[in-house]
């Protein structure tokens, strides 16, 4: 299933005079020049692309409208479409934005044969959400998705005919094909998706890793078959109290560190976060954790605890006991713009995780002291 165009849909939702306007959004880039960011198909048929200066595109094109972006509409927008779609179908996999795997395989008692289930889902997201989509109906993975990319209402690739239906299209549209495997195998003349299919593992193993040609191949030749993991993620709570034995003062309680052992400690990530101390005299605070902050690695989310916390103490009185109340979800939730400090921790915490199972006795916790 693919959601064309998603953010300019949710645009256009809000401001129903921006329908059939030539759109882009901002670049949240800060620089000298304001550049476009995201750009819709009307003004890309009009000559503007992404990462065009603001004033050229205006210039060339009057009628375009510039819109500044709103990251977190979208991402809630992703979760909407999650939510929907596991209604239809525990199985599933959300793609790029707007664009999902759904398993149908298996709710024949409940939708009906699959054609028709396709069918219906694409009309009841029209009415719950007002959102125009496309789908694709195949067992191959890769087929799913490029049928879906045709625009038509629902395109259905029978069994068998994954191939053919796969040949006429370009390589660099095949689902998951990076840079680096696209640039070898065009230097060796392959453009279409038929040109890789007749070539013998052994050969594609001389270009790429075995695993990486073997999966290129299997995609290529629509015998992929992925098990999709599970779309709705199961309950799951937990709460980490801590005494302080005697009482501190807040600047005295090494939060973060504490706080990033309970979060390395569990293999989900965290869905919504709480944290609750009590004063000596016994009042109780609260403080929730912002839903961007959720998207960061715990390096970064430890800190942001421990900040909030020591902000939020004003009364300069001794911190008795704490709370740490977590709920779970299967993987980190993936925010549109990743800040660079995002990326080099959440580069850096596999590493840490390799030490922390060599040395378990002593605590890997980079940037923290421990008292």
């Amino acid at each position: 299933m693919w959601v064309p165009e998603l953010p300019f849909q949710l645009a256009c939702q809000r401001e129903r005079t921006l329908r059939d306007r030539p759109l882009a959004f901002l670049s949240p880039q800060g620089g000298r020049t304001p550049c476009l960011w995201l750009v819709n198909r009307l003004a890309r048929a009009a000559g503007v692309s992404s990462g065009d200066p603001m004033d050229h595109a205006l210039r060339h094109l009057p009628g375009l409208r510039v819109l500044d972006p709103t990251p977190q509409t979208w991402w809630e927008a992703q979760m909407s479409l999650k939510d929907f779609l596991s209604h239809w179908s525990p199985q599933g996999l959300l793609g790029r934005m707007g664009e999902a795997l759904l398993e149908l395989k298996g709710t024949d008692r409940l939708f009906g044969p699959v054609r028709d289930a396709a069918w219906k889902l694409r009309r009841e997201l029209a009415q719950q959400e007002g959102w125009e989509s496309h789908g694709g109906l195949s067992e191959s993975a890769a087929a799913a998705q490029l049928a879906a990319r045709m625009e038509h209402q629902l395109e259905w690739v029978p069994g068998g005919h994954e191939a053919s239906f796969l040949a006429p299209h370009p390589l660099a549209r095949l689902p998951d094909l990076n840079l680096r495997a696209a640039s070898r195998l065009r230097r060796l003349g392959l453009r279409l998706v038929g040109d890789l299919q007749p070539m013998p593992l052994p050969t594609l193993t001389r270009l790429l890793p075995e695993p990486e040609a073997r999966q290129l191949l299997d995609r290529a030749r629509g015998q992929d078959r992925p098990r999709l993991p599970l779309l709705a993620e199961p309950p799951g709570e937990s709460s980490h109290p801590w005494r302080l034995e005697p009482p501190r003062l807040p600047e005295e309680v090494s939060l973060a560190a504490w706080c990033l052992e309970k979060l390395w400690s569990e293999p989900r990530s965290p869905r919504r976060l709480q944290l609750n101390w009590w004063d000596v005299d016994g009042e109780a605070h609260h403080w929730v954790a912002p839903l961007d902050s959720l998207t960061t690695p715990p390096l970064e989310l430890s800190r942001t605890v421990e900040s909030a916390f020591r902000v939020s103490c004003q009364r300069r009185i001794l911190v008795h006991r704490l709370e740490l109340r977590v709920a779970w979800g299967l993987g980190r939730p993936q925010g549109l713009f990743e800040s660079s400090l995002t990326r080099k921790l959440g580069a850096l915490e596999p590493a840490l995780a390799r030490l922390r199972q060599r040395f378990p006795d002593r605590p890997v916790m980079p940037g923290f002291s421990i008292i």
